[in-house]
C-alpha cells in the first residue's frame, strides 16, 4: 500500500491541475446521448495525452536544475541521475528503471523531436507511441533524430505503437545504418534470463539472446517435442502431452539439470497457513486461503497442496513461521539468527515480497537496514529490508531518506531530496486480499490521516 504525502501547500500550477482533475469525479454520464459519451471518451484520452506531454516538460526542467546542482565528475552525474529518475518514478508511481526511461524521453521530446512533441500535447500521440519512437531512434545522433521527427510527422498520428516504432526503426536504418548496427551488436552484452508471474499458478521464464541462437533453440526443442509426442523417443513417453507442453518440460528439465522423470530439486518458498495445508489449527480460517511465492503472487490452496502432494517422498521440507496474533505480519522463524543472511534474509523476502521502494516491485537482492548501520542501525528484523540493488544505492545520494514509521505492519517512509514523502507497507504474509476487511479500513484510514 503506497501513499504520497507533502507537507508545504501547492502552488497555483499545481492546485489547478489538482482542482481540474477532482472535478473529473463529478462528470455525470446520465444525461448524455451515445454520440456524447463517445466525444468525452476521445476528449478524456486526449486529455490523458496531453497530460504526459505536460509531465514530459516538467520533468526535463527537473532534470537540467538536478545537473546544474551535481557536483562534477562523472560518477557524480551518474549519482544525480540515478536520483533523478528514482523521484520521477515515485513522482509516477512507477519503477525506477521506468523513471529513467521517461527522463530520457522527455530530453528528447522537449530538445530533439519537436514534431512528435506537438502530437503529444494535441493528443494525437499517446505516450507509449513517443516512447517506442524515441527508443528506436536513440542511437542517432541529434539531427538525425530530427530528420526522423519530420518525415514521420503526418504518418504518427495513423500509426497504432507498433506501427510507430518500426516506421521509426526503418527511417533510423536509412539514415545511419553503422548506429544502428554498432546497436545491435552492444544489444548483445544485455542478454539475459528472466522470470515474471503468469495467470493460473503459471510463470514466463524468457531468454534474451541473439537472435540466431534463440531461434536455433526453439527450433531444436520443437523437433525434440515433435518426436517424443510421435513416440520416437525410447527414454520418454508423451503421457497425453502435446508438443507445446513437450518442449516446456524438456526446457525446464534441462535449464535445471534434471534427469527425465526427477522433481524439482530447488527450493522455492511457499507460504500458506497451517489450516489450508493440513486443515488443522485455526478454525476460523478456511482450508481454501491462497498460498502466496514470494514475489510472483498467490496460488489457489488446491493448486498448492497438488503441487506438494507431486513433490515426491522425502523432498518436501516444513518450516513454521509465526505471525501476529491477528495472522497479517510474519514476527519470526524456526531460526533466531541474526544477519541478513540465512534465514533472517529468508524472513525479509517472505515479509516483503519485492522491493520495499514504493511501486517499484523489482525482485529482492540485498537486504538492507533500514536505518543505516554506520549510524547504529541494529541488524534486526523490524530495520532489515528487502531491495533491489537500484533503491538500496539511491537512498544513500544526498537529499534521500528512509525510515521506519510503523513497526508493527511494518510501513516505512521514504523521503525524497525535494521533500516529498511516499509510505509503503508490507503485505499481508499471505499477500494483498488476504486481510480482514476491518483491518484493511483501519489500514487505509491510518494512510489518510497521514496524508
Amino acid at each position: 500500500m503506497n501513499v504520497m504525502v507533502r507537507d508545504v501547500g501547492p502552488p497555483a500550477a499545481v492546485a489547478s491541475v489538482r482542482a481540474f482533475r477532482d472535478g473529473l469525479a463529478f462528470l455525470d454520464p446520465v444525461d448524455l446521448t451515445d454520440a456524447d459519451r463517445v466525444d468525452l471518451i476521445d476528449e478524456l484520452e486526449r486529455t490523458k495525452r496531453a497530460a504526459a506531454a505536460a509531465q514530459a516538460r516538467m520533468t526535463d526542467a527537473l532534470r537540467r536544475s538536478v545537473h546544474r546542482a551535481a557536483a562534477p565528475g562523472p560518477t557524480a552525474r551518474r549519482d544525480a541521475a540515478r536520483s533523478l529518475g528514482s523521484q520521477v518514478a515515485l513522482a509516477r508511481r512507477e519503477s525506477p528503471g521506468l523513471g529513467d526511461r521517461f527522463v530520457g524521453t522527455a530530453r528528447a521530446l522537449v530538445h530533439e523531436m519537436p514534431a512528435t512533441m506537438a502530437l503529444l500535447e494535441r493528443g494525437l500521440m499517446g505516450e507509449r507511441h513517443v516512447t517506442e519512437v524515441v527508443k528506436e531512434t536513440a542511437a542517432l545522433s541529434a539531427a538525425d533524430r530530427g530528420e526522423v521527427d519530420r518525415r514521420l510527422a503526418d504518418a504518427l498520428p495513423r500509426l497504432g505503437w507498433r506501427g510507430a516504432g518500426r516506421a521509426a526503426r526503418r527511417v533510423a536504418a536509412e539514415l545511419d545504418a553503422a548506429s544502428v548496427v554498432a546497436r545491435t551488436e552492444a544489444a548483445v552484452a544485455s542478454r539475459r534470463v528472466s522470470v515474471r508471474p503468469a495467470p493460473d499458478g503459471m510463470a514466463y521464464l524468457t531468454v534474451l539472446g541473439p537472435l540466431t541462437e534463440v531461434v536455433g533453440a526453439y527450433a531444436a526443442l520443437r523437433t525434440r517435442a515433435a518426436a517424443v509426442v510421435s513416440g520416437q523417443v525410447p527414454d520418454e513417453a508423451p503421457h497425453g502431452r502435446g508438443a507445446g507442453a513437450v518442449a516446456a518440460d524438456t526446457a525446464l528439465r534441462l535449464l535445471s539439470g534434471r534427469a527425465i522423470g526427477q522433481v524439482q530439486p530447488v527450493e522455492v518458498h511457499l507460504v500458506m497457513t497451517d489450516r489450508a495445508l493440513l486443515g488443522t489449527g485455526d478454525g476460523s480460517r478456511t482450508v481454501s486461503e491462497p498460498a502466496r511465492i514470494p514475489g510472483h503472487g498467490s496460488v489457489p490452496a488446491p493448486v498448492a497442496r497438488s503441487w506438494l502432494r507431486g513433490a515426491g517422498e522425502g523432498s518436501v521440507w516444513l518450516r513454521r513461521l509465526y505471525g501476529s496474533p491477528d495472522g497479517r505480519d510474519l514476527v519470526a522463524l524456526d531460526s533466531r539468527r541474526r544477519l541478513f543472511g540465512g534465514l533472517l534474509r529468508r524472513m525479509l523476502v517472505l515479509r516483503d515480497d519485492v522491493c520495499v521502494t514504493p511501486w517499484c516491485d523489482a525482485p529482492i537482492v540485498q537486504g538492507d537496514h533500514t536505518h543505516p548501520a554506520r549510524d547504529a542501525g541494529d541488524t534486526t528484523f523490524t530495520n532489515g529490508s528487502g531491495a533491489c540493488a537500484r533503491c538500496n544505492l539511491v537512498k544513500e545520494a544526498p537529499g534521500w531518506g528512509v525510515q521506519v514509521v510503523r513497526g508493527s505492519s511494518r510501513e516505512i517512509q521514504v523521503t525524497t531530496p525535494t521533500g516529498h514523502r511516499h509510505r509503503a507497507s508490507a503485505p499481508p504474509v499471505l499477500g494483498w486480499g488476504s486481510d480482514p476487511p476491518s483491518r484493511l479500513e483501519q489500514h487505509l484510514a491510518g494512510l489518510v490521516d497521514a496524508a
